[in-house]
């Protein structure tokens, strides 16, 4: 079958410079929802619960598809590409039936086991027992969404259509601010995640019929098929790998907001807004993620198809990831330092124009520049595991989570002894270190290793 894509694909910088800008603004509609949030509502207790709710459903996301399936995905599906448009189809038909017929029942799964454990340590801020169920099964649905949407944007990134996931998640962050707008006199708490819900919904209404004309398939094409093949098979086997990196990962900021409800009435809300502070850095670079994933598993499949089955070199690759890493610190420094000076100045800004009192501003500036401490080796941790997923070397991904799951809590109990809720986030600055180094270690190791083989 011919190939859908017309003409030669453009390279990894003018992509990166085309969709950084542009993911940007998604990122910016998405974290002005935060802002709204924190506005509207402020930082009572019924917003520590919705925030850990919200936390919850990040997590089930994470791990069942934003750094699980999605990250499987897009290198298997691009070493199927390289075999054929034929084979490409195939992948997708395979693994989307398997993946939506298990999703729903693991999200149900997890929430259940997550709301019995929470229960233990975090009540319901004094909500009605109706408006508790209503805030939980919406962000159970809003998880289901979101993860099939997430399959969705793994399929257009492994075609290297990049830019209409990102500008619908910009045109989804207005509709989020429309629906909380609109439900906020008459649903209150619940119509944050009632508009949440909404949002996925367009983003899943609008990608679906591009991801089917992309890969040439019509609706009935993807009828249900249980059936084992080898890409269900080797995606499974991966997924599980993944999805336990995406367990010990998610858990920290689980972990970090279940130990600070301990602290008081605020601290969940006030470690929440300091992190979507914190986030901007991430989401700088993170418009990049994508690309250089979709390239990286492009250039390594390639490489095997050139070596006829044998172990690529990786040249190719390693010269092109140390590449990224230079550009990452010559942009990114100087921007960490201003922003970490400022960051006084950013929080009044944009959260002391409502609910918020000075002495939360003062606070989460306070978290905010911890965490700015150690955000340039968590910038060049995100890059460089990308790589490692593009070689689908899954195993050192995981190992590094791990290392984290275990030294945060651990460290998390020791510093809240001496300063509170900024121990916390000096536990996950001072782990970012540790965690560069050891996969920056194991990409160089590993790239030695295979030029070594024969």
């Amino acid at each position: 079958m011919p190939n859908n894509t017309s003409g030669k694909e453009p390279s990894i910088l003018k992509n990166i410079l085309v969709i950084t800008p542009l993911s940007l603004i998604g990122h910016a509609g998405t974290f002005l929802i935060y802002v709204v949030l924190a506005n509207w509502f402020g930082d009572p207790a019924e917003m520590d619960f919705i925030y850990y709710y919200w936390g919850i459903a990040g997590f089930l996301i994470q791990l069942l598809s934003a750094a699980s399936a999605y990250s499987v995905l897009v290198p298997l599906l691009a070493e199927a590409r390289a075999k054929g448009e034929t084979e490409a189809q195939r992948c997708v038909q395979s693994i989307f039936s398997r993946y939506i017929t298990v999703i729903p029942w693991l999200c149900c799964l997890l929430v259940a086991i997550s709301w019995a454990i929470s229960q233990l340590f975090f009540p319901n801020a004094g909500l009605t027992r109706g408006t508790t169920v209503g805030i939980v099964c919406g962000f159970l649905c809003f998880a289901i969404i979101a993860s099939v949407r997430w399959m969705l944007k793994a399929i257009l990134d492994t075609y290297q259509v990049f830019h209409l996931p990102i500008i619908v998640q910009g045109l989804c962050a207005v509709l989020v601010i429309a629906v909380i707008y609109l439900c906020k006199p008459s649903l209150t708490w619940f119509s944050i995640p009632l508009a949440l819900i909404f949002g996925e919904l367009f983003q899943v209404i609008v990608l679906f019929p591009k991801c089917c004309a992309i890969l040439n398939l019509q609706v009935h094409h993807l009828k249900l098929d249980l059936r084992a093949t080898s890409y269900t098979e080797q995606f499974r086997h991966q997924c599980l790998l993944m999805m336990g990196a995406a367990i010990a990962d998610g858990l920290n900021p689980v972990v970090d907001r279940g130990m600070a409800s301990t602290l008081g009435a605020s601290s969940v809300s006030k470690l929440d807004y300091a992190l979507r502070l914190c986030a901007i850095p991430e989401r700088l670079t993170g418009g990049a993620l994508p690309v250089l994933l979709s390239h990286w598993a492009k250039i390594f499949s390639s490489e095997s198809q050139s070596e006829n089955g044998s172990t690529p070199n990786g040249t190719q690759l390693q010269r092109s990831v140390w590449q990224g890493v230079i550009v990452l610190l010559i942009l990114m420094v100087p921007f960490l330092a201003g922003f970490y000076l400022l960051r006084e100045h950013i929080v009044s800004i944009l959260y002391g124009h409502g609910e918020l009192s000075e002495a939360g501003q003062s606070h989460i500036a306070s978290l905010l520049g911890i965490y700015l401490l150690g955000m340039l080796p968590r910038l060049m941790s995100r890059l460089i595991i990308r790589a490692h997923l593009a070689r689908q070397a899954h195993g050192t991904v995981v190992t590094a989570t791990l290392i984290r799951l275990v030294l945060n809590p651990f460290l998390n109990s020791v510093f809240m002894q001496y300063w509170g809720l900024e121990g916390i986030a000096w536990s996950t600055a001072l782990l970012s270190y540790p965690i560069f180094a050891y996969i920056a270690i194991a990409f160089w190791k590993s790239g030695q290793v295979s030029k070594t083989k024969p």
